[in-house]
């Protein structure tokens, strides 16, 4: 491992399901301080991507390597040995939250530091004062403070989504792989969402990877775009390449009629 090395490194990765290819034949690389936007149709490999670059998901036995920072994690249809390194250098975002619903916020934001902590001490919750001040901290930033006490199952979407990154900011994430973070999401919430990762990759130089399937948002928040379609990248280049053409190209004949002249959707 080194300085130097990408946030992400993908080597011809591949993933089956039976006789259905997820993912084909994959490479890619984010450098660190990248935003980038998987973008594709439903069915893409976009979340598969994602998931296999965290070792969520176990790529085929004939897949090349995936590391993150330079640690690998996972090669030839097997987790590497420092895989869970890699992990602690990630924060996951899903589309539904992940919190523990019978919890509070501030609880659920705290748990960012189990990776920090002995295994005993974890189980007992013997959190240091360091850890709680960071986590009123992250919940401040990301604009959830006042709701800190509440159980999470009683917050709107948007509201645990933000916790969600606030524990990926206690965790010390390096890099944030976000899987669809808006897609159940109402318009402000998830403009508040894409506006804290951005401000997270901007400000703290945070690497952010973000699966979406809102063309618009990522033309407005992300830098790079790389976009699957049938388990294959058919684009990797700056956001403003994606014309109407290339997404016409993308998404379908049937994007047609609701991509407007500057390419985005109508």
């Amino acid at each position: 491992m080194t300085d130097t090395a990408p946030a992400l490194e993908i080597r011809d990765v591949t993933k089956s399901y039976g006789a259905m290819r997820a993912i084909e034949n994959v490479d890619l690389t984010v450098r660190k301080g990248e935003m980038v936007a998987l973008i594709g149709p439903s069915g893409s490999g976009k979340s598969t991507l994602l998931r296999c670059a965290t070792g969520l998901v176990i790529a085929d036995n004939v897949s090349g390597p995936i590391s993150i920072f330079g640690d690998k994690v996972q090669e030839g249809g097997k987790l590497s040995a420092r895989v869970r390194r890699a992990r602690s250098r990630v924060g996951f975002i899903f589309q539904q939250f992940n919190l523990v619903r019978r919890i509070s916020l501030y609880k659920n934001v705290l748990l960012g530091a189990l990776g920090r902590m002995p295994t005993l001490k974890g189980a007992m919750g013997n959190f240091s004062t360091e850890d709680r001040r960071k986590a009123m901290e992250a919940l401040e930033r990301v604009g959830v403070k006042e709701h800190a006490g509440k159980r999470a199952s009683d917050l709107s979407g948007g509201q645990q989504q933000r916790g969600a990154i606030a524990r990926a900011m206690v965790q010390g994430a390096e890099a944030i792989f976000a899987d669809e973070p808006i897609a159940s999401l109402d318009p402000v919430s998830a403009r508040r969402v894409m506006r804290l990762l951005r401000d997270l990759n901007q400000e703290d130089g945070i690497t952010i990877v973000v699966t979406l399937h809102q063309v618009d948002y990522a033309m407005k928040y992300c830098d790079r775009a790389v976009a699957l379609k049938a388990g294959r990248v058919v684009y990797d280049g700056p956001i403003g390449g994606l014309g109407r053409d290339r997404l016409i190209e993308i998404y379908g004949d049937e994007y047609r009629d609701v991509i407007d002249e500057e390419g985005v959707p109508a």
